[in-house]
């Protein structure tokens, strides 16, 4: 990891307005393969839109794209903030 970028976070961590770039995806396959299917790959960068009540869903959007994930994938998702 170079000196200029940052540790990366979990998804589940980050507040509303934030954009990051994603690293990681949830391992559970066919979780993976629909968050692909909509673009959402390691280099995607997206955004929170909303958060559920603790430990519950989060309104992402990727470009055009709004989903919504789980708190329990989004921690497995590594992320970095966008500069």
């Amino acid at each position: 990891m170079s000196k200029h970028q940052s540790a990366p976070m979990r998804l589940s961590s980050i507040e509303c307005g934030v954009r990051v770039r994603i690293e990681t995806l949830p391992s559970h396959p066919v979780l993976m393969q629909r968050l692909k299917a909509l673009g959402i790959r390691p280099g995607a960068e997206v955004e929170v839109l909303r958060r559920g009540r603790p430990g519950g869903i989060l309104h992402l959007a990727c470009g055009f794209v709004e989903f919504m994930l789980r708190a329990e994938h989004a921690r497995e998702m590594c992320v970095h903030p966008c500069r």
